[in-house]
Order: C-alpha cells, then sequence, then structure tokens
C-alpha cells in the first residue's frame, strides 16, 4: 500500500520541524475494486480528422475541494502551415464521461437510465465557450460501466495554434471507505504525434500532514502537497489512481 505522507512527519522516532514536507512511498501491492465513481475524465482524444494537428503542450490540474474534483485542462494546439499543410482542417475533440459502480454484494446489472456524470463541464479555444455534443451513455459488456463523450469541434487555417481549455467539476469516487480520484490519461490519442509536454498535477486537500492512502503511477515530483508527473515526448501508459484518507473529508488538516 503506498503512504503519502506531507507535513511534520516522524522520522526514526525525532521530530522533523518547520515546512519540510517527508515523502514516504512503497510500492502499491493491491487495490481494491472501485465501488462507485461518477464523472470520471481524462486527457482529450481526436475523435475526426486525426493525425493532423500537434498538441505542443498540456498542463492538467486536479484539485479536491470539499467532497468534488475539479479538473482544468489547458492545451496549445498547432495545426502546420508550410510544406505539411495547404488546406483548412476540422477536428472533433471528445472527452470522456464514465459512471461506475460495482456489482459487489448482488448488485443489479447497470442501466443507462442509472448513469450520472459531471456536475458541470465546459470547453472554450481561444477564449470563446465551444457548443459541446453529448453522446448517449454506452454501457460495457459486464453491464457496471456506463461512458460517454462530450464532444466539440475546432476548425484550423494551416500555421494557426490554438488555446484550448477543458473544464469539469465531479464528485469523488468511493473505494472501499475512501474517497478516491482518477484520471484517464491513456485516453489521449489521435493527434498529429505524441505531445512534446504534457504535464498532471494533484493539488493535496489540506496544508499540513495530509495522508494518501493509495497513488499509482509513481509521480515524478512531489513538492509540499502538490503532485506531479510529467510526459514528455511519450504517451502515458498508467491511468492516474489517488485514494484519500479514510477519514477525509471530515478530517481537519492543522494549518
Amino acid at each position: 500500500m503506498t503512504v503519502l505522507q506531507i507535513g511534520r512527519a516522524t522520522l526514526a522516532g525525532a521530530a522533523v520541524a518547520g515546512a519540510t514536507a517527508l515523502l514516504l512511498f512503497m510500492p502499491l501491492a493491491a487495490r481494491a475494486d472501485h465501488k462507485m465513481y461518477q464523472g470520471r475524465t481524462g486527457l482529450p482524444t481526436v475523435r475526426n480528422s486525426k493525425g493532423n494537428v500537434w498538441m505542443e503542450r498540456g498542463d492538467v490540474n486536479l484539485v479536491v475541494r470539499g467532497s468534488n474534483l475539479n479538473v482544468t485542462q489547458s492545451f496549445r494546439l498547432h495545426y502546420p502551415g508550410g510544406k505539411l499543410e495547404k488546406g483548412m482542417d476540422r477536428i472533433q475533440v471528445g472527452v470522456r464521461e464514465d459512471y461506475y459502480r460495482s456489482r459487489d454484494g448482488g448488485a443489479g446489472d447497470l442501466m443507462e437510465a442509472d448513469a450520472r456524470g459531471f456536475a458541470s463541464f465546459g470547453a472554450t479555444v481561444d477564449g470563446r465557450r465551444q457548443t459541446i455534443s453529448i453522446e448517449p451513455w454506452k454501457l460495457n459488456d459486464k453491464k457496471d460501466t456506463a461512458t460517454r463523450w462530450r464532444t466539440f469541434w475546432i476548425t484550423f487555417a494551416p500555421g494557426k495554434v490554438h488555446a484550448m481549455t477543458i473544464t469539469s467539476t465531479s464528485p469523488l469516487g468511493w473505494d472501499g471507505g475512501h474517497r478516491t480520484v482518477e484520471f484517464v490519461t491513456k485516453d489521449l490519442g489521435g493527434w498529429r504525434d505524441v505531445p512534446d509536454l504534457v504535464e498532471v498535477r494533484f493539488r493535496a486537500p489540506g496544508h499540513t500532514e495530509a495522508r494518501l492512502a493509495g497513488l499509482e503511477p509513481k509521480p515524478d515530483n512531489q513538492n509540499g502537497n502538490a503532485i506531479r508527473w510529467v510526459y514528455r515526448k511519450i504517451q502515458p501508459k498508467r491511468d492516474i489512481f489517488i485514494m484519500l484518507p479514510p477519514d477525509y473529508p471530515n478530517r481537519r488538516a492543522s494549518r
């Protein structure tokens, strides 16, 4: 089980004073099956007109506030000109929206009518709000997960750069008494090549002594109460999973 402790910690029986954070990190031996999540999302994928537009850079912030997860994704997109592209292009961007309910304890099959998604969702291109289409819910073969896609279109002239921002709010998930966060990095696809750089940051609740009961994959950087994954010219291979303390959100973090 992974244990992350941020803030004051004890090492070999001695108190560590000041604002220095101590991180204890061990491999996640096993993880319980998820019991429920609503509005799980991930990195954007190109659904139509694939392979023409570069994602030069992406910044994703996962912020827990109370019992909700706020996700803000910002990207710099570039459609090349010159000898590479001569005509206009129009791409359809898709963003995942999942609802999962465990069938443990004899629960029946999930129905499309049971599915619930984001509390809020929006997308802008160069600061202009986009018209979002919502596809119907589709169930997986196990009848425990419903997925639908939020989509919108972006038009490019040769050499054009667009700034795209995607925001969503959804409740935290539940897993064995823990509140959880999941983010599907493996959705990234359909772009001209792997992005130059994508960074995903998670902000832990509270200011000191926030303890995460589960965390994967291993992050690239831990600093204070922030965690960061960096993907530089690579395709993400593992989705992000975070298990909050068993007493969150009732825990009152010291300041």
